[in-house]
């Protein structure tokens, strides 16, 4: 009998297929949730996260695990994470500003970046949010509070602390009998062993990184108040001066790699690192990058040598806060989608496991307290440790005290110059004025 009416039969199937879709649709409206979102996923809230360890940088592997877990954590957010290492991370971040693409949480080291950023209103005031939960707070070590304090107030959250020194490949000073030096003389005497000896004395180049060498002399040479306010009555504190003619005389002594003008940062710490460069002037973040392992029993790490009319102490470094120093934009504060999430990510990757997790093989020295029978200090973290506990002076890095644009646009890329004697060190801080007097 059916068979005699496929009319009916038909007409039923038409019905699920057309009524049940309509349905669907109805209930999809009564709950405000647009179809289109729905089937593509778009309700899930995405955070942008920047900052400097990722690429080859040795904490790029753990921030990226503390990432994915925290989206495991917290079902239906999705990081995006954009860090890059090098130079290339805050040319990204300061134009991503510039464009109005701001980043929801970022890091970034105290200076002149953070300072404009803020004087702009982009970066978000911690200072409630803080005060409310006082236990959060407590986890931070008291002293880095005023990295980040600005007329009264704390815009980031101080988890990392840097230093910088001269890292020396011990067996090669054994091998060729050299005096490790505590004087710029004795500097100048390992410099000479060296070159005869067919070794490259200092690994450098001529990149922002590559300063690291410039920026510890003027820290010899000026201490701690001449480098930290660099003008006076509007005129370049001599120390910035005379420390380019210290890097031009090690130059002219043949101290560097015979490319150290074209050379890029990986290819100056592979000098090193695969002792083929007797010394190099690095910072804690170096500890763990490629085969430098953080319990390398060949590498030794000391305050950067003296010079006899310096003003610091034999002990000072340059020290600070590093990239992990966490941010909130203030497009994401005010944003009623993002901002719990955004605070949420703040305290998780500011909390003991995940300073835990940042310390392990690297040299990361953490703000965060870690209690005692957690600590893992490897050997090159625990010589670090030691040279900020023996410093009579703690000197913040050179480049945050100058314009980071001037510095890495008109210093940095007229050192060739400087060193063959093609321009003079006053003549590139007129440059700098004169730039800055446009700006």
């Amino acid at each position: 009998m059916k068979l005699k009416q496929p009319g009916i039969y038909y007409l039923a199937i038409l019905l699920v297929l057309v009524i049940f879709p309509v349905m669907y649709t109805f209930r999809l409206f009564d709950r405000d949730i647009p179809i289109d979102s729905f089937e593509s996923g778009k309700d899930t809230i995405e955070l942008r996260f920047l900052s400097s360890w990722g690429g080859t940088d040795t904490k790029a592997v753990q921030l990226q695990l503390l990432l994915e877990e925290f989206e495991k954590e917290n079902h239906g957010v999705r990081i995006i994470n954009e860090s890059m290492s090098g130079t290339e991370f805050l040319f990204k971040l300061k134009t991503n500003f510039a464009q109005g693409n701001d980043p929801d949480v970022f890091g970034l080291w105290p200076g002149s970046d953070i300072k404009i950023l803020i004087n702009q209103g982009k970066v978000a005031d911690l200072t409630e949010l803080l005060e409310s939960d006082r236990e959060w707070a407590a986890n931070f070590g008291e002293e880095a509070w005023g990295y980040d304090q600005f007329d009264g107030r704390i815009y980031g959250l101080p988890c990392e602390i840097i230093y910088e020194g001269l890292f020396l490949n011990m067996d090669l000073f054994t091998k060729y009998g050299v005096k490790v030096p505590g004087t710029y003389e004795e500097l100048k005497d390992a410099v000479r062993i060296f070159r005869d000896r067919g070794i490259i004395p200092i690994a450098y180049n001529s990149t922002p990184e590559g300063t690291f060498l410039y920026q510890n002399i003027v820290m010899r040479l000026g201490g701690k108040e001449d480098t930290e306010n660099p003008y006076k009555a509007g005129v370049i504190n001599q120390c910035y001066i005379d420390g380019m003619k210290y890097v031009k005389e090690l130059y002219e002594l043949g101290a560097f790699p015979e490319d150290a003008f074209t050379i890029d940062d990986k290819t100056r710490d592979n000098l090193f690192i695969e002792k083929k460069a007797a010394m190099i002037a690095q910072g804690s973040w170096f500890i763990g990058v490629g085969s430098l392992k953080a319990e390398d029993e060949t590498v030794d790490i000391i305050p950067f040598p003296v010079f006899r009319e310096g003003k610091s102490y034999p002990s000072s470094i340059i020290y600070g806060l590093g990239n992990g120093n966490f941010h909130m934009s203030t497009k994401a504060f005010e944003s009623p989608e993002k901002r719990e999430m955004c605070i949420k990510l703040l305290k998780f990757l500011t909390s003991v496991d995940s300073a835990k997790l940042f310390s392990h093989e690297t040299g990361f020295i953490s703000n965060i307290k870690i209690p005692e029978q957690d600590m893992q200090s490897s050997r090159l973290m625990g010589k670090g440790k030691e040279l900020i506990a023996n410093s009579m002076e703690l000197v913040g890095p050179t480049d945050s005290f100058i314009d980071r644009n001037l510095w890495e646009q008109i210093l940095v890329t007229s050192f060739p110059q400087v060193l063959e004697g093609r321009k003079t060190p006053e003549e590139v801080f007129e440059e700098m004025d004169r730039k800055a007097m446009q700006q």
